[in-house]
């Protein structure tokens, strides 16, 4: 065990901008895999070692390095693909573990029948290692364990929050304090940083009141190192958080600080760095967190460390908290608790005295599960919280609300966001829990004898999404600068709405980062909630939209009416009009192929008979605002920029509906 915090605690992403060796030989790429490795740059090495397989795709040492790094970073679909290569190799026996590691993904991935399988097939070798014959050996009953535990009914019910909290980085610790929410994000660049392509370092944000989630202010976040873990003391007048730095590519090496508040309500600019007994020279001390113990009767600071002399791993440990500035109790380990294996972010609650923390060493569901332990004479033996709040995947950083039922965890589990949806390895986001309310006991049927029961009168709440095509309109739907089809004066495409969408929105991060480029890093945050905004709130929302009022659209044909659609197009002002008019009619064509190709053509026939008319309404650029930039060389503020965004769409504007001749009336 290395004296830096795991890779597992931030999810580090997989660098997509990692320097090219250009057109290098099989022998380059692996010896740039293999370096990298050797200076912990895993980011590097699973790319690397991808390209070398791009020479030689059935090279089996590769393979294995490749699913190894792959494994490590939890790109669990890569790992499988290329153990199993392995495994099929002539050379398979020169990889004793392949079949334990490709086993240990299996069950990651919740596949527990196949997870037994392959351990079986590891014992079933003649040349395994003690330490692994006895964990396939213990995993075996675990899968069988798990797959109960998984099949469960659900008491709880587990959301994942939107883009106003989660990013395609890592979201992680959220901490609820009165109506805020706060919690730590692993998305901002490293301002001073001679490695390249540049690292990221983790910030402290807020939410409240469901708005898009804000960086702590006055200085309290560095834009060198990483910030973290937030934690109240039990009067609130002390806020205790993490600063970690980087020790190599990938691995950082983290201690606990606190701030004061003072009399006005105000943080003290000066950050205040635990005593050495528990920020360690040369270890990591973490995920601080404050209870109350009723036994010993006195405020107690639980943290994590990978300080020498336990069981193994990140211990959990705790401390007294005693009067006075920076006075602690000498610390000590949560013996009744730690395991050989990572035992990661405690948190207390104190109405029920109990211990909630994340591990790798106790029967799990696969990778980091959720347990809780309550604080009596001695700790009770650690409970698994069970599915959903527990996956195959790693759930870590429980907390709970006020109400003791809801709360919060952050999860790599799948519905998280991804930096790179090939690898899908990266990263945690941050879920909400809430029990799942109980079903009313339903009333006796009435006998028929009875007086019919009264029709309660309709809701005059306004529904929280349209119900009926003139609830849509207008209905924008938003295009990429030039698109679809570029540099053409083409009136017609043969590309879908729908693929146009899904190019266009694959660049948001571009979007994001064109954008706020050249904005300071107090304005690139507001820069940035706004591209996330625009896209989230325009881009997807309009495409889900379009599918709802095809579906209501369909219905309404179904039922015998018949249904004229007007589309609009608009484009931003960076084209001459006569090509703009162009582009506009190519948008709205993508749009009528939305319906041509709609579940397969279902309104086809609708077309070929009229009952449905799609009538077209091409207006160019006649509309834009005229504060949109149509500077070519000004691609920031004409393209990039969410007021240019905008005015790049068609509306359905209109939807005229008549009752056809054949349908029957009521």
């Amino acid at each position: 065990m290395s004296n830096t915090l795991p890779r597992f605690f931030f999810l580090l992403f997989f660098c997509l901008t990692v320097l090219p060796l250009g057109a290098q030989s099989f022998k380059a790429y692996v010896k740039a895999g293999e370096d990298a490795l050797q200076r912990k740059d895993y980011n590097a090495a699973l790319q690397y070692f991808g390209n070398a397989l791009e020479f030689k795709p059935d090279d089996p040492d590769v393979a294995y390095q490749y699913a190894e790094v792959a494994r490590r970073f939890y790109a669990f679909e890569i790992a499988e693909t290329y153990y199993q290569k392995v495994l099929e190799s002539p050379k398979r026996e020169q990889y004793p573990l392949a079949a334990f590691w490709l086993a240990t993904v299996y069950k990651s991935l919740g596949q527990y029948d196949k997870a037994k399988a392959h351990f079986r097939m590891y014992l079933a070798q003649k040349n395994t290692a003690a330490p692994f014959r006895e964990q396939a050996s213990d995993a075996i009953s675990a899968c069988d364990w798990a797959r109960e535990m998984a099949a469960e009914p659900a008491r709880i019910q587990v959301m994942h929050l939107d883009k106003k909290v989660n990013t395609d980085y890592s979201e992680f610790a959220p901490l609820v304090q009165g109506d805020t929410l706060y919690y730590s994000s692993f998305r901002y660049e490293k301002q001073k940083d001679d490695y390249k392509p540049t690292r990221m370092v983790s910030k402290v944000l807020y939410q409240r009141g469901g708005s898009r989630g804000r960086t702590l202010s006055r200085g309290f976040n560095d834009d060198n190192l990483h910030t973290a873990n937030l934690a109240f003391s039990l009067d609130g007048s002390r806020l205790y958080f993490t600063r970690c730095d980087y020790v190599n590519a990938s691995e950082i090496r983290c201690a606990i600080y606190y701030r004061n508040q003072d009399k006005r309500g105000r943080w003290s600019a000066r950050a205040i760095r635990l005593p050495e007994e528990i920020n360690q020279v040369g270890y990591t001390a973490t995920q601080p967190c404050i209870g109350y113990d009723s036994i010993l009767q006195a405020e107690l600071l639980f943290f994590v460390s990978d300080s020498p002399g336990g069981p193994g791993g990140l211990d959990i440990w705790w401390s007294r908290v005693e009067e006075g500035e920076n006075k602690f109790s000498r610390p000590s380990r949560l013996q009744e608790l730690n395991t050989p294996m990572d035992d990661i972010t405690p948190y207390f609650h104190n109405p029920s005295q109990t211990l909630y923390f994340s591990s790798e060493g106790y029967t799990g569901l696969g990778g980091f599960d959720v347990f809780r332990s309550r604080r009596g004479q001695a700790w009770s033996t650690p409970e698994n919280l069970g599915a959903p709040i527990n996956s195959s995947y790693n759930d870590i950083y429980y907390t709970l609300e006020n109400d003791g039922e809801s709360g919060y965890l952050s999860s790599n589990r799948p519905g998280s966001f991804y930096l790179d949806e090939a690898n899908k390895a990266c990263c945690n986001d941050i879920y909400h829990f809430e029990p799942i309310p109980e079903e009313p006991p339903q009333p006796e049927t009435p006998a028929l004898t009875e007086t019919p029961p009264t029709k309660t009168p309709p809701s005059t709440e306004e529904p929280s999404v349209p119900t009926k095509l003139e609830d849509f309109l207008p209905l924008a739907l938003y295009f990429d600068n030039d698109e679809p089809d570029r540099r053409t004066r083409r009136e017609t495409t043969k590309k879908t709405y729908l693929e146009t969408y899904e190019k266009y929105y694959a660049r948001q991060g571009e979007y994001l980062q064109e954008f706020t480029k050249p904005l300071s890093e107090e304005n690139k945050v507001e820069g940035e909630v706004a591209i996330e905004t625009f896209f989230e709130d325009n881009v997807r929302k309009g495409y889900e939209y379009l599918l709802l009022f095809s579906e209501i659209l369909l219905k309404r044909l179904q039922s015998g009416e018949q249904v004229e659609i007007f589309l609009k197009g608009y484009t931003s002002p960076r084209a001459k009009s006569d090509y703009n008019l162009a582009l506009s009619q190519r948008r709205i064509s993508s749009v009528r192929n939305h319906f041509q190709s709609y579940k397969d053509g279902v309104f086809k026939p609708y077309l070929e008979n009229n009952r449905l008319k799609i009538s077209e309404r091409p207006f160019g650029e006649a509309e834009a605002a005229r504060t949109v930039s149509d500077a070519l060389d000004d691609q920031r503020n004409s393209i990039y920029h969410p007021d240019a965004a905008r005015e790049r769409r068609v509306e359905i504007v209109e939807a005229q509906t008549v009752l056809s001749n054949s349908s029957s009336e009521d």
